[in-house]
């Protein structure tokens, strides 16, 4: 069995994709399956996706019908996943060689951690480096907390630091213990943008989080992600209200009313 499952998710990212799939595959951990999920692209992603099937440890589902949700992918890659530990690597983004075997490290080393993150790069379309995203999470939290590797407890992160923001913003930075993320109940697949928001302080409810303060992940901005939709479409800043609500039913923390530019930061483009 593979130590780590790759799932990586993938709608109309032809144009991103080779960069994708070539830095899983020279991860310098390489003890992995990789399983890609195409939603009913209409680009030419399954042709692009075809070139890397013939290799032993990729896997395609191609779906007949787009699902309406990247987070019902998760699940399904969930549901197919043999390793011990999953990263759903978007198709959209990109690593550098050693995450997994930074990330896998830090959750052998710590049991009780149910998911361990790196610091990620923002890079434009052409993987131009635009920083990353330490300045904008102390910006938001008043606070150095990202400044050194931790381990800290999974509620405390969620109280007092998730609670304001999703201060892990993009999932590609993540690395999962798969049974707790079951546990978890997976993703959720009523939430457009906050799903992967939603798994965090689901999972961290009930174990720890280790986080990587070198930037490992590449995370792309460009007029196509989810994350820029929502801007323009509204549905974020609902979804942010249901996050937070959680957590204050969980926590019992105050909710606090804010103007949009500062209930949403983590959707600005760069």
């Amino acid at each position: 069995m593979p130590r780590v499952t790759v799932v990586t998710p993938n709608y109309n990212h032809a144009r991103y994709l080779p960069e994708r799939i070539d830095s899983i595959l020279a991860q310098t951990f390489q003890d992995f399956e990789l399983l890609i999920l195409d939603n009913a692209s209409t680009d030419n992603s399954r042709e692009v996706i075809e070139n890397y099937t013939g290799l032993q440890n990729v896997r395609a589902t191609f779906n007949a019908e787009n699902n309406g949700s990247p987070f019902k992918q998760w699940n399904l890659g969930l549901s197919q996943a043999k390793g011990e530990y999953v990263w759903f690597a978007e198709s959209d983004d990109y690593a550098d060689h050693t995450l997994l075997e930074t990330l896998v490290d830090r959750l052998d080393r710590h049991p009780n951690v149910g998911l361990a993150v790196c610091q990620s790069w923002i890079v434009d379309q052409d993987s131009k480096p635009l920083g990353n995203y330490r300045d904008l999470q102390e910006y938001q939290n008043h606070s150095s907390h990202w400044r050194e590797d931790y381990v800290n407890a999974g509620q405390d992160e969620c109280k007092n630091y998730l609670f304001w923001h999703n201060t892990i913003p993009n999932a590609s930075a993540v690395l999962w213990r798969r049974e707790i993320l079951e546990r978890a109940g997976g993703a959720p697949t009523d939430l457009r943008v906050c799903g992967d928001w939603m798994t965090y302080i689901n999972v961290l409810h009930l174990s720890d989080i280790a986080f990587v303060s070198t930037p490992l992940n590449y995370f792309r901005q460009h007029q196509a992600n989810v994350c820029t939709r929502s801007l323009r479409e509204g549905y974020g800043t609902r979804e942010f209200r249901r996050v937070q609500q959680t957590l204050i039913d969980r926590y019992g923390r105050r909710p606090l009313l804010r103007d949009l530019d500062k209930i949403l930061p983590q959707y600005v483009i760069y």
